[in-house]
């Protein structure tokens, strides 16, 4: 949706694309911390099922909605002042009003995706991956001229300019969340799973047990989306057209993540599922069969986007600065697919084995003390080397990638010896 978002905004003016692409780096982060925290339903609730304990996986979804709701609460609080932090900044003053415009409207759909996380995790958890897809969909198509709505309105709707793709993405998700949580209800697989649910109130050691494994989940994710915004909050100082030719390539490498992303949440579950069936040698084979097919559409994702590069850029820009910057950015992008497949499907493998605070620090060091000061020393100082510009922080993003794939690595390689 978000991507869409981006293309049709684009349509609009370079301005209002990068806006756009600018806030999507505020809210990124947001948004997968959120998921991430929640995610902790994946392994809790996979094992559940695998015990076939249908009291316990009920219990823990009940809290699950309730870490939902305070997970919401605390980040609609810090995106409250993601106005003072565009202002901050000093982008262009066109930018900054485009951006807080698409940000609120953005967030009312937030409550929206923590619900949608919740039934997302118990679908996974009993096998059920099929109605997200479909209904993810369908919201994707929908958001289409809903966007078309309300960035150029029609009779009694104004015209919000790129801004208004953050009504058209909350709507969809608001419609994708009722048609999520009416399927769940219906289907076997889940309703059957939820035979013995009853919403009640919070319990404080089974939601404190949720809230030790899921928050350094979601800090873990929200490292990694955080390292990508700041890397597009740096290049937004340096003008519109590196704004812009960052959010082209990185929109280009987030939907190729997608797939490591999926593969690395179906490995989560499937590990869970297995440890619950107190099989830990198919726990193993299951890690190593995702990170198998991770590093194959990693070499695939690598190729592809080296070859065509010069091609998706079009889609998003016709302007030959933006093109330029792009072609350069997309090459490291390109680089750097094997370390993030790996680094991601691997982080999932631990996540199954509820490891969640080690790796977080494991992140915290890859990312924070590491790859981003490096690409920031490349980028903006002669310290090192003559400055090389803005393609240094992409730089930085593959040595942050390629150090977190080796420590997280050695991480997982440390609980096979321990399950052996």
């Amino acid at each position: 949706m978000v991507t869409i978002d981006l293309l049709m905004s684009a349509q609009v003016s370079e301005a209002d694309m990068a806006a756009v692409g600018t806030s999507l780096s505020i809210w990124h982060p947001a948004y997968f911390f959120c998921m991430g925290v929640i995610m902790v339903l994946a392994p809790v609730l996979s094992h559940a099922y695998g015990e076939s304990d249908y009291h316990k996986l009920a219990k823990y979804f009940n809290q699950g909605l309730w870490l939902a709701i305070i997970t919401c609460i605390f980040t609609l609080i810090v995106l409250s002042f993601s106005d003072q932090f565009l202002v901050w900044l000093d982008l262009d003053q066109k930018l900054q009003s485009i951006g807080k415009e698409y940000l609120f409207y953005l967030s009312f759909g937030l409550p929206f995706v923590c619900i949608i996380a919740c039934f997302r995790y118990l679908n996974e958890a009993v096998g059920e991956t099929k109605p997200l897809m479909v209904l993810s969909l369908f919201a994707m198509l929908l958001n289409i001229p809903l966007n078309w709505l309300f960035i150029y309105g029609a009779g009694p709707v104004p015209a919000f300019g790129g801004a208004g793709c953050g009504i058209a993405t909350s709507i969809s998700t608001a419609i994708l969340m009722l048609g999520l949580i009416i399927l769940t209800r219906f289907k076997s697989a889940t309703k059957n799973a939820l035979q013995q649910f009853k919403l009640s109130l919070p319990h404080p050691a089974d939601l404190y047990y949720l809230i030790k494994l899921g928050i350094p989940i979601g800090f873990t994710i929200f490292m990694e989306l955080a390292l990508f915004g700041a890397v597009a909050l740096a290049i937004a100082t340096h003008g519109t057209f590196p704004a812009a030719a960052h959010q082209i390539a990185l929109n280009v490498t987030t939907n190729f993540y997608m797939v490591p992303l999926s593969l690395g949440m179906a490995t989560t579950v499937l590990i869970g599922q297995k440890l619950g069936q107190k099989d830990p040698d198919s726990a193993k084979k299951v890690a190593q069969s995702g990170i198998l097919l991770c590093v194959l559409f990693a070499v695939f994702s690598c190729i592809t986007i080296l070859i065509l590069r010069s091609w998706f850029i079009p889609f998003f820009s016709d302007s030959a600065q933006v093109f330029l910057i792009a072609m350069s950015l997309l090459f490291w992008a390109a680089i750097f697919q094997l370390s993030d497949g790996i680094q991601t499907i691997v982080a999932a493998s631990l996540r199954g084995y509820a490891d969640t605070q080690k790796p977080m620090l494991l992140v915290l060091l890859s990312y924070w003390f590491i790859g981003f000061p490096m690409g920031y020393l490349l980028a903006e100082t002669n310290w090192l080397i003559e400055a090389l510009g803005v393609s240094a922080y992409w730089i930085g993003l593959l040595i942050s990638l390629s150090m977190s794939a080796v420590l997280l690595s050695m991480r997982l390689i440390y609980f096979w010896r321990h399950y052996d």
